[in-house]
């Protein structure tokens, strides 16, 4: 009964913890300078949430202006404004920043991916060795 519990678990995790890397990339999101005084925001995924709503600071933090995406999934600000920061929150725990002079950065999946796949081999393997020895 117990070892039948102990298989059970360990399929369980291996099925949640191939699913995680799916989910997780799923929900990234990238806030890019269209052009001067449009800001356009959407989902890796593609696509956007018409509830994201984007602030613009200056360098020394102050807000320079606020307000929600079109229904394009763009914020068209006053192209004048000394934007140093930017960031879009659409209330649902998805947040993305944009700033002036930074370069983007692309992670590449490949290595989450084998990651994810080699924990999930090492809990298998060592608890099939300590079954192994129980029996």
């Amino acid at each position: 009964m117990i070892n039948i519990f102990k298989k059970s678990s360990i399929f369980i995790f291996l099925i949640v913890a191939l699913l995680l890397p799916g989910v997780s990339f799923a929900h990234g999101m990238d806030l890019i300078l269209e052009e001067s005084g449009v800001l356009r925001v959407e989902y890796e995924g593609g696509g956007f949430s018409p509830r994201t709503e984007i602030t613009i600071y200056d360098e020394n933090g102050n807000e320079l202006a606020k307000g929600p995406v079109d229904e394009d999934g763009k914020f068209h600000f006053d192209e004048n404004l000394n934007i140093h920061k930017a960031v879009a929150d659409d209330g649902m725990g998805h947040r993305a920043e944009y700033q002036e002079g930074a370069t983007e950065k692309n992670i590449s999946k490949l290595p989450v991916i084998i990651g994810v796949f080699a924990v999930a081999g090492i809990f298998v393997y060592v608890f099939s060795n300590k079954n192994k020895k129980n029996n």
